[in-house]
């Protein structure tokens, strides 16, 4: 193949095009010679030059460029009369299209709309570039080749951000090459500078990481896809991302996608915090839902029968066991998301085998710190997102078979702390409050810690256990 700025000229009658013209009758313009390259590169700006002979007036001449079957480019010349016309046809950059031969169409109309159509074959190649140029609000960084590895470039720098929004640009190529930005999600050829695409990494800021570009597949890199315990979120819908998938009792879980997870409330009740910034899942080994709420910053983690959130089974202890109470408690704090006794503001306890379920809450985040008048009053569900069957005090006279005793009622404070000098701070209420855990009137709540609630399941009634943390 020639370069491709060497061009051709090709004159010759009619009869010389009949390999790329229909027969032609008399009033049909003609095309008598063209120039055109042989072959051109992607973002290359061509020139070209037509010469038309007409008996009537002419009324315009089109250039087009198809790649297979698909129209990519076209120049419109307006005329009225014969002669020789002159452009430039932009060969654009394209996804994922080999080198190979493109068809440039010639098309001349005239008054009466009688056209001819003239095809001719130009091979089309992808740029090799030297480098390519990063684009940022920190300045630019040069991209180069990656070694081995056709059309990758790569920049490895301590970008200053996590989330680095950037376009990538190419020299022009050649002698009649133009530069192509690349820009948006997804990526494309763009011409807007603010069209950025929007790189993402959870590496510690000022820790070197790499931004990589394919020009021919347009595949790029960093993009952290938000994730928990390795599995992907799907689509944010509202600001909500859901995973029903198996968790394992102890495995470690990373949470990764979410810059501001410095920000997010992580629910004690069913993951502990490790020094590496990795989490514990405390709970049994099984099927939950975790939903990533970038409304209220937490996640919500919910144990699953099957392909729906999991009831209390009270003959196998087993399922799950819910929450719902009054404004004094909530998730991911009474304060923002105060239950009220709204059923779709359940929370779930952690299943932890062997019939035992556990919560904890922490004062002044997720639990009032008990003041005068400002009760904490919660009860036990056995199905999620209602507010319907429920524990009940021992003593009940309901009927209900399921029923709730405290059993240990340990509060870890100083007597400084508490002014009646009672150590009870929870108890089980009775008749309009039947079944319900309410905290003890004027015992203050010790706060900012972390008080565990732990139901043996096993037991009739359910035997609950309440420990005030060790800071």
């Amino acid at each position: 193949m020639n370069k491709k700025n060497a061009f051709f000229l090709f004159c010759a009658a009619s009869a010389l095009f009949s390999s790329s013209c229909e027969e032609e009758a008399p009033d049909t313009p003609q095309v008598s010679s063209y120039q055109l390259a042989e072959s051109a590169y992607m973002a290359d700006s061509i020139p070209f030059s037509v010469t038309v002979s007409a008996e009537y007036p002419l009324n315009k001449v089109r250039t087009q460029l198809f790649f297979e079957d698909t129209k990519v480019a076209e120049v419109l010349l307006p005329v009225n009369k014969a002669g020789t016309y002159s452009g430039r046809l932009y060969v654009p950059f394209a996804k994922n299209v080999a080198n190979g031969t493109a068809e440039v169409r010639i098309l001349v109309t005239n008054k009466n709309f009688d056209i001819s159509v003239t095809s001719l074959p130009i091979g089309v190649l992808r740029p090799e570039y030297p480098y390519l140029t990063l684009k940022t609000a920190f300045g630019d960084y040069q991209m180069s080749p990656v070694a081995g590895e056709p059309y990758q470039y790569a920049a490895t720098q301590p970008f200053p951000v996590q989330l680095l929004m950037a376009t990538i640009e190419t020299p022009a190529y050649g002698e009649n090459g133009s530069k192509v930005l690349f820009g948006g999600a997804p990526i494309k050829e763009s011409s807007l500078p603010t069209d950025s695409i929007a790189f993402l990494t959870d590496a510690p800021i000022g820790t070197p990481y790499t931004v990589s570009f394919n020009t021919l597949t347009y595949a790029a890199e960093p993009f952290v896809v938000p994730s928990f315990g390795g599995y992907e979120f799907g689509d944010f819908v509202n600001n909500l991302a859901t995973i029903e998938d198996g968790f394992t009792q102890n495995q470690k879980i990373s949470i990764r996608g979410f810059l501001d997870l410095a920000d997010w409330w992580i629910d004690p009740t069913f993951l502990d915090s490790n020094d590496d910034g990795t989490y514990e899942f405390r709970a049994m080994s099984g099927k939950y839902r975790v939903t990533a709420d970038r409304n209220l910053k937490f996640f919500r983690v919910e144990p699953m029968s099957g392909d729906a959130l999991a009831d209390f089974d009270l003959p196998t202890h087993t399922g799950g066991i819910w929450i719902n109470g009054n404004a004094n408690i909530g998730v991911p704090s009474y304060t923002a998301n105060g239950c009220s006794w709204t059923g779709d503001k359940n929370f779930a306890m952690a299943p932890m085998g062997d019939g035992i379920y556990e919560l904890k809450l922490i004062t002044g985040k997720t639990l009032h710190p008990q003041q005068s008048g400002n009760n904490v009053n919660f009860k036990f569900f056995v199905a999620s997102k209602n507010t319907g069957t429920g524990f009940v005090n021992e003593a009940s006279t309901s009927g209900n078979p399921h029923m709730v005793k405290i059993v240990k009622n340990l509060y870890g404070g100083s007597s400084s702390d508490d002014p009646s000098g009672g150590t009870e701070r929870f108890t089980v209420g009775s008749g309009s409050n039947d079944g319900n855990i309410q905290s003890v009137n004027n015992r203050a709540l010790v706060s900012n810690r972390t008080y565990l609630f732990r139901v043996d399941a096993k037991s009739s009634p359910a035997e609950l256990s309440i420990y005030l943390e060790e800071e």
